[in-house]
């Protein structure tokens, strides 16, 4: 499950999350743990490479726990039985002070960590020190600290970590490539004090196309195949790509309310933009069945009931000798898929979703869809068996719910894998003629200044 973040807030006259906008909006904070991103993988290196770049915009504010560019962000030196360690940041406008209380406590909860009784321990003193870094930057209110660092990651829940909210890098860009988005800002790189943005509409047909590799060769089909056959071929194939695109702003439209203070008003928001979801996922399958039937020549059922969840186009596929498409989409995995998608999707045509508060001890409210209960059991067998419940954010408080942002985040991106594959899977010769040269054939993106690997690469670390 996506965790939340405790954000920090340094005066009154500050909104409690960057998220939000109007008169007192602020910066998102940030805090590079560079002490431990010495070893990061090439993914997470450039997710790092991602956030410093970003980190000389205005709309973040950037510390750092090692002397450089950055404000810098050091703890003092200190004795064990110190009731007090001062740490502060130093930047171009001066320094701040603040501390860390009770040191003594950090002392026994490392060691309880560590699994060490010694407090000298190496391991003792190793998560000491990435504890003290968590506090120093949560006492200098700063947001969201960017670490690798296990000792921090795999407790982020526990008292004295979890108000840091430790991220690895790659979590860490998808938060603020959001947090950018919702301020309008497209950037995907500043190179050499120049910045280079798209803009909306761009940045997810960019990404899309990223994310549907095969659908390159797919659509290029398509469109010739529009020409040749004079139907709607051509704006089938947009259909499915344009669906998807909008799917990945939905998504983000969850995700930006995911990161306020949560209350009534959101909740009916985050429905608004999931019931869309759902709908739009399942349009985007719907098309994709439908240029099957044409690719394979297939007459009943009518093309209104063309759909890859009908069994009786599962067996006209079969029968038409569409082997590959028969078996993916016939599968247990797309198949527990559609559970996921269409339980809650087809919700549109009767009872609708509703939404609960839930509020933990010492946590703040946070919102969950309550999943109806003759849909309940087969939704959460399928998302068991498919991965995990907790990695689809499903969980039992009364009944079954599920969390908005993580279920929607999941469900775009499993989808979007199937979609691909389905693309794939069929055998778009079959939109054409006997002996047809496609012409026009276009298999894989250009690489030119708007699809170039480096940006999609780029945009994908941030969305």
């Amino acid at each position: 499950m996506i965790p939340s973040i405790l954000w920090a807030t340094s005066s009154h006259n500050e909104l409690p999350s960057p998220f939000l906008r109007g008169r007192g909006e602020r910066p998102l904070k940030i805090t590079f743990d560079s002490s431990n991103l010495a070893q990061a993988s090439v993914e997470e290196a450039e997710a790092i490479e991602t956030l410093r770049q970003f980190s000389l915009l205005p709309e973040i504010k950037a510390l750092d726990t090692k002397p450089g560019e950055l404000p810098h962000l050091k703890i003092e030196s200190f004795k064990m039985d110190d009731e007090y360690i001062p740490t502060s940041v130093t930047g171009p406008n001066g320094t701040t002070h603040s501390g860390i209380n009770y040191p003594a406590q950090l002392f026994q909860i490392a060691a309880q960590l560590a699994n060490h009784v010694n407090p000298l321990s190496p391991e003792t003193q190793t998560t000491l020190d990435d504890l003290l870094i968590a506090r120093a930057h949560y006492q200098h209110r700063s947001d969201i600290l960017i670490t690798l660092s296990p000792r921090l990651l795999l407790n982020r829940a526990k008292a004295f970590i979890c108000e840091a909210n430790p991220r690895r890098p790659s979590e860490a860009a998808i938060i603020v490539g959001l947090f950018l988005r919702t301020r309008d800002n497209y950037t995907w790189q500043i190179y050499h004090g120049c910045k280079y943005e798209f803009d909306r509409g761009l940045f997810y047909w960019i990404l899309v196309r990223h994310r549907l590799p095969n659908m390159w060769r797919y659509f290029s089909a398509c469109v010739e195949a529009g020409n040749v056959r004079k139907d709607d071929t051509l704006l089938l194939g947009q259909s499915i790509l344009v669906r998807c695109a909008r799917c990945l702003e939905a998504r983000d439209a969850i995700g930006a309310q995911f990161y306020i203070p949560q209350n009534n008003n959101v909740r009916n928001v985050i429905m608004y933009h999931f019931d869309y979801l759902t709908l739009l996922l399942a349009g985007a399958f719907d098309a994709q069945a439908r240029v099957a039937r044409r690719a394979y020549g297939i007459e009943q059922p009518i093309e209104r009931y063309t759909s890859f969840r009908r069994p009786e186009f599962l067996k006209a596929l079969q029968d038409k000798g569409a082997d590959n498409l028969y078996n993916f989409v016939s599968g247990e995995k797309h198949k527990d898929l559609m559970i996921l998608l269409h339980e809650l999707r087809n919700t549109i045509h009767g009872a609708g979703l509703t939404t609960l508060a839930y509020v933990g001890e010492g946590k703040p409210q946070a919102s969950f869809i309550s999943v109806l209960p003759e849909n309940s059991f087969k939704v959460w067998e399928a998302a068991e068996r498919y991965s995990s419940s907790e990695k689809w954010g499903l969980t039992r408080k009364n009944d079954l719910q599920l969390e908005p942002y993580t279920y929607a985040a999941n469900l775009v991106s499993e989808c979007l894998k199937h979609i691909n594959e389905i693309a794939s899977a069929t055998d778009i010769k079959g939109l054409f003629p006997s002996g047809y040269h496609i012409q026009n054939m276009i298999d894989k993106p250009p690489e030119d200044h708007v699809f170039g690997e480096h940006i999609r690469k780029r945009l994908a670390i941030l969305g």
